[in-house]
């Protein structure tokens, strides 16, 4: 197995600091994140995982102002809740961080400010926005709500979760100051803006930033990125309507990144007092600083960051499929994330300019640049039943009561099995209990339990001795009715070809988990185990054994050893939890002791993603059940809470 020999630094996205963590969340942007990681480690790629909370923003002004508790209490509360969340199902960050973190994340934002500010992709212009005399201040725009000027739906300052179109708040109608309910005016004010228009001038990006344009060209073009996510950029974003044109990216609040009071020639900022830096500006540099947090603190090297984020200025973004020099970086979000991770924050990357003599930068230096993406996977939106996943509605699951009644395994794997990967789709307690039972009950751990019992007491306990040269006629895969194969020869090729790579025509697990097909990995690893129970019967070792035939019993029975000891593997990104139990029953260590997390260093780790022969007489360990079924009046139990709580 080839590993990628780049660094390779994961993200998904920061989730708000005002609220908990719902399933449609943890399928949008961190179970396929920690599906996709958990693989890389086992193949030993020298990765690293980050998030973090984003703990800036109007919103939470708005609600701890409501609440009447400081800024910083309102989201060390949600902060602790939300990583909550992530250690109960398991989802393995390597540093999960805060944006409220002031060293490094201030200053690093305000140096991604600065850079931009001199290369011009940053100005200073008179907007108009709303001012409340009531309150006797500027409103943000989430501090405003009115009726959307496109389609009529109700609006939120700068969106409309309606028709999801980027609004201009001044324009809404009828607004109203969601602190008073006054009607506020319009007023001139001075903000500072993103120049965003170059995006849509197809002639004269490559002319002003012409190695941005290069990635923009081949990182989005059809096979790349995910068709959802290259419709929203392309279509939505960057053909239809007017283009992209400069957005305000400071705001008059007292609780952010400060605004810095001089440029980078020394120069005072106009208007720098009581601003900070909006809100969908710092948050992606969050990013970097949880990396930069990362290095400092758990690998105890401040500079082993850099190997992640800082990629050489010569490195190009060349077409085709060959891999991109320097550093990769994958963005998982979710769909309301795309135009941020797909538009803003590659400009905020891409557009700073060189460093010049006497700068003394925490980012790049002479000679270097930061990285841009690789990929932003993202899915559609995941729904509740009947309805939407809504905290604000109570249309919500309970986390911790659902890990208690269904297990976290169960509950990741069906999030796989229903990811909303092409198209919107949902939660139901029926697919739940549909796919615990036939997929993880009746399929994985019915045959794990035959196998593993008969071996348990028949051969007491231990993986019995092979005949070499062993014929079995069994059903194979993609043929017809049953074949004669020479069993040892046959299983040995099969686990192995179970971790191959796979090619486009003949896609493996391992294919489909660096392809992001996380719902046709699951239905990969499900082949092997159905193919193993189909072996079981037609091999039939009790019948062997009654006759005496050894050779035969013991031969079929290694097969099945060896069979569940490939499953245990390629469980693991899935679920680490029951991967780890059934190498318990098969005499192995858990794979999780082998792959620390978080992990304290940098560079490549030893690949285990691969078939490991279990010898003769290897001592097993003791059967257990693997999953158990859902009952169809736990089923109903749960629908008629839900009902009770939305």
């Amino acid at each position: 197995m080839t590993v990628d020999d780049r660094p390779l630094l994961v993200t998904s996205a920061l989730p708000y600091a005002n609220g908990t963590i719902h399933f449609g969340h943890l399928v949008g942007a961190y179970l396929p994140a920690d599906l996709f990681v958990r693989y890389q480690r086992l193949l030993g790629t020298d990765v690293l995982f980050i998030s973090g909370t984003d703990e800036h923003g109007v919103s939470i002004t708005a609600k701890a102002e409501q609440e009447g508790v400081p800024y910083r209490d309102y989201v060390t509360r949600w902060y602790e809740d939300i990583r909550g969340v992530f250690d109960r199902f398991e989802i393995s960050f390597d540093h999960f961080s805060r944006t409220s973190n002031e060293d490094p994340h201030y200053p690093l934002s305000q140096e991604f400010f600065l850079r931009l500010l001199r290369a011009g992709a940053i100005a200073p212009r008179t907007t108009r926005q709303h001012y409340c005399t009531q309150c006797d201040r500027f409103l943000p725009d989430r501090y405003v709500t009115g009726t959307c000027y496109l389609c009529g739906g109700a609006a939120r300052g700068d969106e409309c979760k309606q028709c999801g179109a980027w609004l201009d708040a001044v324009k809404l109608i009828d607004p109203v100051c969601t602190t008073c309910n006054n009607t506020p005016e319009v007023r001139d004010t001075m903000q500072y803006e993103l120049d965003l228009s170059p995006f849509s001038d197809e002639a004269g990006l490559p002319d002003k930033y012409p190695l941005f344009a290069n990635w923009l060209r081949n990182a989005f073009k059809a096979g790349r990125l995910k068709t959802n996510v290259r419709t929203t950029v392309f279509e939505k974003l960057l053909v239809e309507g007017d283009g992209l044109k400069a957005r305000p990216i400071t705001r008059d609040l007292k609780w952010g990144v400060p605004l810095p009071a001089q440029d980078l020639d020394g120069q005072a900022l106009e208007g720098h007092d009581d601003k900070v830096l909006y809100v969908w500006f710092d948050a992606p540099v969050g990013y970097v600083s949880a990396t930069i947090e990362w290095a400092r603190d758990l690998a105890k090297d401040p500079e082993a960051w850099r190997r992640y984020w800082i990629s050489s200025q010569s490195d190009d973004y060349s077409e085709g499929d060959a891999p991109w020099p320097g550093p990769r970086l994958v963005h998982f979000i979710g769909k309301d994330n795309i135009p941020f991770h797909c538009v803003v924050f590659p400009a905020m990357l891409g557009w700073q300019g060189a460093a010049q003599d006497g700068d003394d930068f925490i980012g790049p230096g002479a000679g270097e640049r930061w990285v841009l993406p690789e990929n932003v996977p993202s899915n559609e939106f995941y729904n509740l039943e009947s309805g939407k996943f809504s905290t604000g509605d109570n249309r919500t699951l309970d986390n911790a009561h659902m890990i208690e009644r269904f297990g976290v395994d169960a509950l990741r794997w069906y999030l796989t099995v229903s990811m909303p990967e092409t198209a919107d789709s949902r939660f139901r307690f029926s697919g739940l209990q549909s796919h615990v039972n036939a997929d993880l009950a009746d399929t994985v751990g019915n045959y794990a339990s035959r196998v593993l019992k008969f071996v348990a007491s028949r051969m007491d306990g231990q993986v019995p001795q092979p005949g070499a040269d062993f014929e079995h006629t069994v059903p194979m895969p993609g043929a017809d009715g049953e074949h004669a194969v020479r069993t040892v020869d046959r299983t040995r090729e099969l686990c192995a070809a179970f971790f191959e790579p796979g090619t486009e025509h003949a896609p493996t697990l391992g294919t489909r988990l660096q392809n992001y097909e996380f719902r046709r990995a699951a239905d990969a690893l499900l082949d092997l185990a159905r193919l193993g129970n189909l072996w079981f019967d037609s091999h039939a070792p009790w019948k062997s054994r009654k006759l005496d035939d050894l050779t035969d019993c013991h031969t079929s029975l290694w097969c099945h050893v060896q069979i569940l000891s490939a499953l245990a593997v390629g469980m693991w990104p899935f679920m680490p939890g029951a991967s780890d139990r059934l190498r318990g029953m098969l005499g192995q260590s858990p794979l999780t002791d082998a792959v620390p997390v978080p992990r304290l260093d940098s560079g490549h780790h030893e690949c285990l993603w691969r078939y490991d022969e279990l010898s003769p007489g290897h001592a097993l360990g003791e059967p257990g059940i693997l999953f158990t079924k859902i009952p169809d009046d736990v089923v109903e139990e749960e629908r008629d809470r839900l009902g009770a709580t939305s």
